[in-house]
């Protein structure tokens, strides 16, 4: 599915069509691909750097381990405005033979990675993460928090919807990346 187009308030819908409850695939989270985030957002050369500081974190995870979930984008970056950053809410399984005290430990040897305030200053990102590999209600009671902070602007508890992003396979990521290439060359700007 493509990125719904924003709707006359700036956000994305928190559904299309006509009604919610209808086709689940209408309601957000979006499914997207890395590529159609690109597309979506990357006008400006500044949403270009956000955009690629987190393809670079996508890839982190990876050489971390963390493969396998998926991503929920909010915020002000997928709104009308000029953001400072991109929300992102990780639902990830742990590498194999990672127990929780494992976990811990890996986050805590990467915090550029992991924690909220290292990964602002590294990679413009405000990180959230839930361990799909929790207890069920653990996992359950996560989802609903998240999904309650981030489907409402928090200036006007305007709804509005979110995109989800499989953490898939470099290669997808590398279509994205090019096309951020591709563009900011023809900008005249190089993106780090």
């Amino acid at each position: 599915m493509p990125v719904p187009p924003l709707n006359i308030q700036g956000v994305l819908p928190p559904f299309t069509g006509r009604d919610p409850g209808a086709v689940p695939t209408d309601l957000s989270p979006y499914t997207v691909q890395p590529i159609d985030v690109v597309n979506a957002f990357g006008s400006t050369v500044d949403r270009l750097d956000i955009l690629t500081k987190w393809l670079a974190h996508r890839d982190q995870l990876r050489q971390l381990g963390l493969a396998s979930g998926f991503q929920w984008l909010d915020g002000s970056f997928v709104e009308r405005k000029n953001p400072d950053d991109l929300d992102v809410v990780t639902f990830f399984l742990r590498p194999r033979a990672t127990n929780a005290n494992d976990m811990a430990l890996l986050m805590a040897q990467n915090p550029n990675v992991f924690s909220r305030l290292a990964a602002k200053g590294t990679y413009r990102l405000d990180v959230f993460w839930i361990d799909m590999n929790a207890r069920p209600e653990a996992v359950v009671d996560a989802t609903r928090y998240y999904c309650g902070l981030f489907s409402h602007r928090r200036v006007d508890y305007l709804w509005k919807g979110m995109l989800r992003v499989d953490l898939g396979p470099k290669a997808v990521d590398d279509i994205a990346v090019a096309a951020i290439q591709q563009a900011a060359a023809l900008n005249g700007q190089a993106v780090p």
